[in-house]
């Protein structure tokens, strides 16, 4: 960091990290992406005949869970690697939705079908890689914040 002192309280980087990523990156893209799928059936207009069809309902309720469990590791990031695996499964679960609710329904169920894998995709690789580096960082965190290199 040449010199450079970074404040305890830094989200992204800081001394106890020593420059690297904390797992609040990796969350708050996935609070991005959540953002993202809860939008994307207004926004790319899937057309289901039904205002409650399953994979409009699906998309909603997985951004507001993942949505919720990522702003709470990006306001904590040390805590609870869990809820990033947690939001990884949900990841998964929206790409196997995407194979077994009916997209054919919509007028635009191939948006929807896209959407669902490449949204579940980036979710459970960024949640694995928010768990991951909390781990990472438990594991090498120093004994005494004074320690110099």
């Amino acid at each position: 960091m040449s010199g450079h002192v970074v404040g305890e309280n830094q989200f992204w980087t800081g001394q106890a990290v020593e420059g690297l990523l904390t797992p609040s990156l990796p969350s708050s893209l996935v609070f991005v992406s959540a953002v993202w799928l809860g939008f994307a059936p207004f926004a790319l207009h899937y057309g289901f005949p039904d205002l409650a069809a399953a994979v409009d309902t699906n998309d909603v309720t997985l951004a507001v869970v993942v949505g919720t469990l990522a702003l709470f590791r990006v306001v904590f990031p040390r805590a609870l690697p869990a809820l990033s695996l947690v939001n990884a499964a949900l990841g998964g679960w929206l790409v196997v939705s995407a194979f077994v609710l009916d997209h054919a329904a919509a007028r635009r169920g191939d948006a929807a079908f896209v959407n669902d894998v490449v949204v579940g995709l980036v979710l459970a690789t960024l949640g694995i890689a928010s768990a991951w580096l909390t781990y990472r960082q438990r594991a090498r965190t120093p004994q005494s914040s004074s320690s110099a290199r």
